[in-house]
């Protein structure tokens, strides 16, 4: 599983190779799934996409910011 900032976007990859490519301002929720807080369950335009990545990976990854929207 892998997770990466894209510009306005994050790419979701899984263990299967799938690929998502979701535009950040898109997601409207990020949810733990398990009590070890290992995956999360992300909504976007009403689909639920299971990321194998825990909630607070995935919140860092949304906080980057994109190298072509920094000022200076």
């Amino acid at each position: 599983m892998s997770i990466e900032r894209l510009g306005q976007f994050i790419e979701v990859e899984g263990e299967d190779g799938v690929r998502n490519v979701v535009r950040v301002n898109a997601i409207q929720l990020l949810c733990d799934v398990d009590e070890l807080r290992e995956e999360t369950f992300m909504m976007v335009a009403n689909r639920t996409i299971l990321v194998r990545e825990p909630l607070d990976e995935i919140r860092e990854v949304l906080a980057e910011v994109s190298p072509r929207s920094r000022c200076g």
